[in-house]
């Protein structure tokens, strides 16, 4: 019963991952801190997860032509360079007792920050920053990563968006791309510190990603980059909200937001997008 459980959970954060090209850690990583895992092992068990999902995120949007190869190598590669940097602060901190709560707050922040900025409509007069701003956006997200067991994606994607003006589809494509590149630098970074890793729990989430993720991918064609952006930030504020009843130690509240915005999403995928107009 639990290795289904384990590849059901697998597939439907593979589906989100796909949609919006965030990896997929961004929900697992504070769902296994509810469920009482310590911040390292949630941490590591979550990049495993998000290295599957983003890999097969990655071919599915490569051949539907979303990918930037070169930004995404840019990107990845002042990604590792965040991601190697980080892993030590977190183990100090893991340590100390201290990481759940620096995490917690991290999440809460920067959720709540990019949240905003998808629903603002002031974002739309920012001025592109140009590819130089690329090493920025790689190096962020890299610490990002390592810190929250995510792919860093739900950063990248946004900044890709306001600041180097890429449209959703290739920012989506190209940021999931950069972010196996930085995932699997996580990984390693956190085993060569002496993380054990929980293989038997990872494969099963990689093998609910493989099938969920390309799913996740097709679908976005159905929605307008507008939506998707709305549905995205909705989905940050939950988690950021689900966080801070955690920190209150109020586990049933959070877990239940949690699930109750996965089972809305899904009701929209099968409803489709009705502001869009058929081509």
């Amino acid at each position: 019963m639990e290795w289904i459980l384990f590849m059901i959970g697998g597939a439907v954060i593979g589906i989100i991952s796909g949609f919006f090209g965030i990896g997929g850690g961004i929900v697992l990583t504070p769902t296994l801190l509810v469920l009482g895992y310590e911040p390292s092992q949630a941490i590591t068990l979550s990049l495993m997860l998000t290295l599957g999902s983003t890999v097969t995120g990655t071919m599915s949007h490569i051949r539907l032509k979303n990918v930037n190869v070169k930004l995404a190598v840019l990107l990845g590669v002042f990604g590792v360079i965040g991601s190697v940097v980080t892993v030590p602060f977190v183990k100090w901190l893991d340590e100390m007792n201290g990481a759940s709560t620096v995490i917690s707050i991290v999440y809460i922040a920067i959720l709540s920050w990019f949240s905003y900025q998808f629903l603002s409509r002031r974002q739309q007069d920012l001025k592109a920053k140009g590819k130089s701003a690329a090493p920025i956006i790689g190096l962020f997200t890299g610490v990002i990563s390592s810190l929250m067991g995510v792919s860093g994606g739900f950063v990248m994607t946004p900044l890709l968006t306001k600041w180097l003006k890429l449209d959703l589809s290739k920012a989506i494509g190209t940021s999931i791309s950069a972010a196996s590149i930085i995932v699997l630098s996580g990984i390693t970074s956190y085993m060569y510190t002496g993380e054990s890793l929980d293989y038997r729990h990872g494969i099963l989430l990689i093998i609910g990603a493989l099938i969920g993720t390309p799913i996740g991918s097709i679908q976005l064609k159905r929605f307008s980059g507008v939506s998707v952006k709305r549905m995205l930030a909705v989905l940050y504020m939950v988690v950021a909200v689900s966080v801070i009843f955690k920190m209150l130690s109020i586990t049933i509240v959070s877990l239940g937001l949690i699930l109750v915005s996965v089972l809305v999403f899904f009701g929209m995928l099968g409803r489709g997008d009705r502001s869009r107009v058929p081509s």
